[in-house]
């Protein structure tokens, strides 16, 4: 057998990837959600600012997790300037 005692079976590492992103898509899938029908002042883009850096944090800093936040952010902004 070897490997890794952890592993199920081979792939375990791959399914936990991949429900880390899911859960990391439904992160951020909230966080839009949240915030896309707000009117952006102060308090509330600071609030936006505090969850995605939580977020962001959460998942380690990886590229991922910056994309879509950013992705997000940029959506927001995008609908304000309209």
């Amino acid at each position: 057998m070897g490997g890794d005692p952890r592993d199920l079976y081979p792939g375990d590492r791959a399914m936990m990837a991949v429900r880390t992103a899911f859960q990391l898509f439904c992160d951020c899938w909230h966080l839009y959600r949240k915030y896309i029908l707000k009117t952006a002042n102060e308090e509330v883009l600071e609030g936006l600012k505090n969850e995605a850096d939580k977020i962001f944090k959460m998942y380690d800093e990886k590229p991922l997790a910056k994309e879509l936040l950013m992705a997000v952010l940029n959506e927001i902004e995008r609908k304000e300037k309209a």
